[in-house]
């Protein structure tokens, strides 16, 4: 008799292991974000703005690398006591491609169009990512 209540927690055991050992985890394939160089702002109206219909007060141009294999969304940018939602920004890939509010992966130029918000070229600005990223940007 004991060797059954010996066994009985051995058996719920295995069976609560069992689907641990079926299940692949499979890992992110959300990279990193590096920004590579300088980051400039710029306030005058350039043609991809005219060409999207997009009515922007701002924008800022910087080389990214993400070292994934998905796009990683912009959820916000935080500048002292201003936030800009995701919404709010446009990000264009090399000049031409309107890509929302992610960043692709790869090597890109990017240019973060800024609509109803105004970014200080003297403070730290600091990107929040969809993968939990801070991207902190230095402006020269």
């Amino acid at each position: 008799m004991r060797k059954i209540y010996f066994a009985i927690p051995i058996v719920i055991l295995i069976a609560g292991l069992i689907p641990l050992l079926i299940t692949h985890v499979k890992e992110s394939s959300s990279g990193i974000i590096y920004v590579i160089g300088n980051v400039k702002i710029g306030y005058s109206t350039i043609p991809i703005e005219q060409k999207l219909d997009i009515n922007a007060t701002e924008y800022i141009n910087l080389t990214v690398k993400n070292s994934g294999d998905e796009a990683i969304a912009i959820c916000y940018i935080k500048q002292g006591d201003v936030t800009i939602p995701g919404y709010n920004i446009t990000a264009i890939v090399n000049g031409i491609t309107d890509y929302g509010s992610s960043i692709p992966p790869g090597i890109s130029n990017l240019t973060l169009l800024i609509s109803g918000y105004k970014i200080e070229e003297n403070i730290t600005a600091y990107v929040y990512l969809g993968n939990g990223q801070l991207l902190e940007l230095n402006f020269s």
